[in-house]
């Protein structure tokens, strides 16, 4: 146990460490994509572009390391508010939106007509919906569908994001909440993720008292199911957010 602090606590230190060159390259990058240090030739935003996009790559890469730590080391916070959360819901699915319309993927959402606020803190809750909307809509085909609902039930308030895209193998629906852990379909169409969002997820859950799980067919789609508590998330001290 002692090992495996010391090694969250690197992980920590080493992200905190690279967030402030990302920082200045992203800044960089931007100034010369606006014209501030004189106009580009095609070619020249075309690179300064990939530069852009590649640090944006390890902007979220890092971030993703350093909320693991937190939540590993139990450091992060919990700030909960009275908040209703079909309006977190509405801003993570304008977020994916974009991405969605891309691929021509229809985003269907389910919403009551009234829902009562609970205590919740937005930043996670915010990271768990838009975790999960955006691999629904990224591992979804084209003019495939993402469905988005939530319900209370007298043991909690269920979130479910359901979509018909490639599905786990059943084989590895074991592992798929494990850190750095990436399904063998999934690997080869993407090869840019992290294998983080998920462990992320499990481990937010296990903190506030909520569960998720999930059902999944390869090649017919996914459905991962949240289950919050009906008073909602309480309150933790700590040194840091999550990111």
């Amino acid at each position: 146990r002692h090992i495996e602090n010391l090694k969250s606590e690197f992980v920590s230190v080493a992200s905190h460490q690279l967030r402030t060159p990302l920082s200045a390259i992203n800044w960089y990058a931007e100034m010369l994509l606006n014209g501030d240090a004189g106009k580009m030739n095609a070619e020249q935003s075309m690179h300064v572009q990939e530069i852009y996009r590649g640090n944006q790559r390890m902007v979220e890469l890092v971030n993703s390391l350093l909320n693991v730590s937190r939540l590993e080391l139990g450091t992060f916070m919990i700030e909960p508010q009275k908040m209703q959360l079909i309006d977190i819901a509405k801003e993570a699915v304008e977020e994916v939106e974009i991405q969605a319309a891309q691929k021509k993927i229809k985003i269907i959402k389910k919403y009551p007509k009234v829902l009562k606020e609970i205590d919740l803190d937005k930043k996670l809750i915010y990271i768990i919906f838009q975790n999960l909307l955006s691999n629904a809509v990224k591992y979804t085909p084209e003019k495939g569908k993402v469905i988005l609902t939530i319900k209370k039930e007298k043991t909690g308030i269920l979130i479910s994001i359901k979509d018909n895209g490639m599905g786990i193998p059943k084989s590895q629906q074991n592992k798929i909440f494990t850190k750095l852990f990436r399904a063998d379909n999934v690997r080869e169409t993407d090869t840019e993720g992290t294998g983080l969002g998920l462990y992320i997820i499990k481990q937010i859950m296990d903190q506030v008292g909520g569960e998720i799980w999930f059902k999944s067919a390869k090649n017919k789609g996914t459905t991962f199911s949240i289950l919050l508590p009906l008073k909602g998330m309480k309150k933790k001290e700590g040194a840091k957010s999550l990111s």
